[in-house]
């Protein structure tokens, strides 16, 4: 049976079973007679199974003798505290003390003895408490406090003013409480502090790690209430009313759990329909209390209302917008989007893909939203065009939507009708918007789409031709005309009817980087297009200089004869110009090496210049010839007067018959002189055996290429060509005549599975780090090499970034890992996560402290405890840091860099912590974007035990940020919502103040505006957090951020907090106010 089919009946089934103790027989029978559910006694075992449900024992049927033993042994040996839980349901501390000393006589023999514990029984689990090990007071004036007692009037307190209109509607009472809704809420509430010790099992719902997550999440009212209500939840109480105040606290401070998949689309959706439920358990969906809520000031309330809102509109639930419209809702209400975009809800009703869309569009004009607002520079009606709406284009115009250049831009990107489109293009009152470095305009919108019809009227309209527009070309960004967009659209029509408006088709732009429609046309091998433009009149010497090639450069690469030949014919440059610094490339060396014969006699005909040097290999014209092998252009290029060669840049000879022929001219003995090892190499890996005899036979083993940096293309010695083309034959001459066998010539051995190997060990001496990271890869024996007298240390040579496949961790999954370059094989072993490797390594050979050093940060920043504490027993450094590529899609700083304490803590490998805290500096930041000190680490993970743990080694609170990225241990807690971690830091000394990261950084005012923290913000606004003065561009940039992520509640309070400011201390503002920062 599908899990949807029993989905219904779950809570039903779960109340039967689990608290009202029914047989399995008497639920069969309750469901198939009350429900018509009649399901095997098979099918029900196995989905109760599924959802693990258990039955509650009782109380006789407990192992408390096991318990009592498991308990003091525990505290005995381990010094640690113990809660218990019996099938999934923790027992009260209470009723466990009780039933210790009443039914549990332990015998001291048994606790004191070092004997292991009897078998755990099935359904009981003991283990550790979580604490945060902090006592914080909670001042009464932040939002969340006061809303709470408008929640529970009944407490006896007088409300706050000016909001006691919520304490009539209070919510009703709840009875929809279960097992499985308090453990779901249990479950969700550890997921959203990352520390791993709140991460709730399946099978564990601990009561102290809920507690501990509340006392990091939330204030609280009353001391214990925390525990209070974290043990009636654990304990499968009916908890409804009290889950619920736990659920409104989260959801007006923005802390929302995604699941360990992240924020996603689907993510969102559930987490949408769970705030749905909420609402509809609150008792305020109704004409009665939802006017309340909405015009309440508390800013709780006001969060509250925004974020049933936003769940109701991205679920497309109308009535419940309808019904908040009703009560005063603002219709222009920010909403965030799943993917972080923020939007006016008539921008999000036009962009939305649902059926519902029309609707909802209708219903927020209906209700006065601004058809012209916009919080991300793009109109609703944009977005309807981009659906391709004709009807809520329509009614949009019809409440007074402007059209702009940018949405008839989007009508032609996206192909709408065209008659709509002449509509739009009519109405747009500035068809030239948007032009030049602002961006493309109209007319470039319909060239690229390919449009002659609304091109022409564009035209006609008097859009400029010769506007610049930015395109990647050569590798970098320049900028050409509508005429170079045209030539990719390869439309002909399209270049006639633009040249006709065209009344300059040599525009000069005064020294601005400009590509020529030509040299675009020619790129792209449009001979025709070509041919169009030289005919009317586009210069082909502008053309010549544009980016990294002449016209004919690139006509050759494309290996068009015919356009080659126009272009020829027009006088395009046959030769690059002169200079003091040689060239890279020419036409002819371009068209030697894409063996476009006829191209090189049309050339040699035209006057191309035989003798230049370039500055890559093979350096010549000739010396190209020579790679190529081609004996007849070789003679040809001798006749035309060729004869300057680069003998050290000739990287290969083509095959034989060529290199006999140099031998014969004379130039054969100075080739091989120069780069005989190199052209060896070559030969030996293209399987030339004829060639390769015949280098022997002339000694180019013994020749030029042992001292010169390794090529580009080889990168390797003839011996390790050999071995690598799986050449038995050559690999023993080779070695015969005296190779010296190296590092890389036993790893290319191990890689290609070489019966060598052993000849190989015998003959070599010294260091071979790169063979022996071979063999960690390829899993194989170290021994062998120990015996053999082989160094295993030195930094090992990488072939093909071989080191970095496949390495990741939990958090770069979707990326591989690139390290700096290694300094030892123990990485390997590291990356490798093997410890048998590992454990040989150090005991093979002695190994300085910085490497193991360098391989304890790469063991912690993996994650890998056991290998961490191998490197920890040898002494290693804990000072050392590694780099690592992780942010491939970031230019500027794609790295980051960790000591072992810092990806310890990053990784909440407390033991690790623990030792490296006693030896290193708890305070290092270090040089690098992002960089956190192991407090700020451990700050971001919520984890209190790390927290603590530094703090008692001396770190700093106040430790200043990274200049790129960083943050400070306060910002931090402000920006993840960690109001007790913020708390306790203000306690110890944290600056509410402290200035940001100089680049992408926030202040703790800033960070708790933009993620929308409302018990946050006020509690930084309390202890001194400047919106004056000083403080000015603090709160502008907060203000602007709250707007900029849609929490608006959280920017309404800090307008009112600064306006209560400036009317108790007018002195403050004689003079003039600090510069806005954006």
């Amino acid at each position: 049976m599908a899990d949807a089919e029993w989905e219904p009946f779950k809570l039903e089934i779960e109340r039967l079973y689990c608290h009202e103790n029914k047989t399995l027989r008497e639920l069969m029978q309750y469901m198939a007679s009350k429900h018509g559910l009649e399901k095997s006694l098979g099918q029900y075992q196995r989905q109760l199974k599924k959802w693990d449900f258990r039955k509650s024992l009782k109380s006789s049927s407990i192992d408390w003798n096991f318990i009592g033993l498991r308990i003091e042994k525990r505290k005995r040996h381990q010094h640690k505290d113990s809660e218990v839980h019996v099938n999934g349901v923790q027992l009260p501390p209470q009723k466990l003390k009780r039933a210790k000393y009443r039914e549990a006589y332990i015998a001291s023999e048994a606790v004191f003895s070092g004997d292991p514990s009897p078998g755990t029984p099935e359904g009981i689990i003991v283990c550790t408490p979580a604490t945060p090990g902090m006592d914080i007071e909670w001042n009464l004036s932040l939002p969340w406090l006061r809303f709470a007692r408008l929640l529970r009037p009944e407490i006896g307190l007088d409300p706050p003013s000016p909001s006691s209109s919520l304490t009539v509607p209070s919510p009703q009472e709840l009875n929809t409480s279960s097992r499985t809704v308090n453990q779901d809420f249990m479950q969700r509430l550890g997921s959203i502090v990352p520390w791993n010790k709140l991460r709730q099992s399946s099978n564990i719902h601990s009561s102290s790690r809920t507690a501990t997550a509340l006392r990091i999440l939330m204030p609280e009212e009353f001391e214990g209430q925390h525990l209070a209500l974290s043990l009636g939840l654990s304990e499968s109480k009916q908890m409804g009313r009290d889950r619920l105040s736990l659920e409104l606290y989260l959801l007006s401070n923005n802390l929302i759990s995604h699941g360990p998949g992240g924020r996603s689309e689907e993510s969102t959706e559930s987490a949408d329909q769970r705030v749905m439920e909420i609402f509809n358990e609150s008792g305020w969906n109704n004409s009665n209390h939802l006017p309340l809520l909405i015009s309440s000031h508390e800013p709780t309330a006001a969060a509250i209302a925004e974020k049933i809102f936003a769940s109701a509109l991205r679920l497309l639930d109308l009535k419940t917008v309808k019904r908040m419209l009703e009560a005063k809702m603002d219709p222009n209400t920010a909403i965030e989007t799943w993917d972080l975009h923020v939007l006016t809800p008539l921008q999000f009703a036009s962009r939305t893909s649902k059926n519902k869309s029309m609707e909802l569009t209708q219903l927020l004009l209906t209700y006065g939203a601004d058809v012209s607002l916009s919080y991300n520079g793009r109109s609703p009606l944009s977005y309807a065009i981009e659906k391709g709406r004709k009807a809520g284009i329509y009614l949009l115009l019809s409440h007074g939507a402007i059209v702009t250049s940018s949405c008839v831009s989007y009508a032609l990107f996206f192909k709408i009708n065209d008659d709509l489109a002449r509509e739009l293009i009519d109405a747009c009152s500035n068809v030239n918007e948007g032009t030049g470095w602002q961006g493309r305009n109209l007319l470039a919108e319909a060239v690229e789409c390919d449009n002659v019809p609304l091109a022409r009227l564009l035209l006609e309209k008097g859009v400029e031709v010769n506007e610049l527009f930015t395109i990647y070309f050569d590798e970098t960004f320049t900028d050409t005309t509508v005429l170079g967009l045209a030539t990719r659209s390869k439309s002909w029509e399209m270049m006639q009817l633009l040249l006709e408006f065209c009344e300059n088709v040599n525009p000069n732009f005064n020294g601005l980087p400009y590509v020529s429609p030509l040299a675009l046309a020619v790129e792209a091998g449009h001979i025709h297009m070509s041919e169009i433009l030289l005919r009317a009149g586009v210069s082909v010497e502008f053309a010549d200089d544009a980016g990294n090639a002449t016209l004919i450069e690139r006509a050759v690469k494309k290996k068009n004869l015919g356009l080659c030949q126009v272009l020829v014919s027009y006088g395009a440059r046959i030769n690059v110009t002169l200079s003091d610094t040689e060239q890279r490339s020419s036409a002819l060396l371009a068209a030697i090496e894409y063996k476009a014969f006829e191209i090189v006699d049309l050339l040699i005909n035209a006057g191309a210049r035989l003798n230049d040097g370039y500055s890559r290999p093979p350096g010549t014209i000739l010396g190209a010839a020579i790679e190529l092998g081609d004996r007849s252009l070789i003679s040809k290029l001798l006749s035309a007067g060729a004869k300057v060669l680069k003998w050290s840049q000739i990287r290969r000879i083509g095959n034989h018959d060529t290199a006999a022929a140099l031998q014969k001219i004379g130039s054969f003995q100075n080739i091989l002189q120069a780069s005989g090892q190199r052209i060896l190499a070559a030969a030996l890996l293209t399987e030339d055996e004829n060639l390769t005899q015949y280098l022997l036979e002339h000694n180019a083993d013994l020749k030029g290429g042992a001292d010169e940096p390794r090529s580009s293309m080889t990168r390797m010695t003839p011996l390790e060509a050999a071995i690598r083309a799986n050449n038995i034959g050559f690999t023993e001459v080779l070695l015969n005549r005296g190779a010296m066998v190296t590092d890389g010539d036993i790893a290319a051995a191990l890689d290609a599975k070489s019966e060598c190997l052993p000849n190989l060990l015998s003959k070599f001496r010294g260091s071979a780090p790169t063979a022996v990271g071979t063999a960690i890869c390829h899993e194989e024996s170290l021994e062998i090499f120990r015996d053999a007298g082989v160094d295993p240390t030195g930094a090992p040579r990488t072939f093909k970034d071989s080191w970095h496949r496949g390495f990741y961790t939990d958090e770069y999954e979707e990326d591989s890992l690139y390290f700096e370059p290694l300094a030892s094989v123990l990485e390997i072993a590291v990356l490798f996560k093997s410890r048998e490797y590992l454990q040989f390594l150090l005991h093979w050979v002695y190994w300085d402290k910085m490497l193991t050093g360098r391989a304890l940060a790469i063991a912690t920043f993996i994650g890998q405890d056991e290998l961490a504490n191998e490197l920890l027993e040898f002494g290693a450094d804990g000072k050392q840091e590694i780099t690592v590529k992780t942010r491939f899609y970031e230019k500027d700083n794609p790295y980051d860099v960790f000591t072992p304490l810092q990806a310890a803590v990053k990784n909440q490998m407390f033991p690790i912590a623990e030792k490296l805290v006693r030896s290193v500096d708890v305070n290092y930041l270090g040089m690098g974007a992002r960089r956190r000190t192991p407090l700020q680490h451990a700050v971001e993970n919520g984890n209190m035990d790390l927290i603590n743990l530094l703090l008692q080694h001396g770190a700093s609170v106040d430790s200043p940020p990274a200049q790129d990225g960083g943050a400070t241990a306060l910002q931090i807690a402000a920006i993840q919502g960690y109001i007790g971690i913020a708390r306790r830091l203000i306690d110890l000394g944290a600056n509410v103040n402290e200035p940001p990261a100089i680049f992408n950084g926030r202040t703790a005012l800033q960070g708790a505006a933009e993620h929308g923290r409302i018990d946050m913000l006020q509690m930084l606004l309390n202890e001194g957090a400047l919106v004056v003065g000083d403080g000015e561009q603090n709160y502008q940039r907060a203000i602007q951020l709250g707007e900029r992520r849609g929490h608006g509640a959280a920017v309404r309070l800090l307008r009112s907090f600064r306006e209560s400011v400036q009317l108790s201390t007018p002195e403050a503002f004689n003079g003039p106010l600090g510069s806005v920062v954006t």
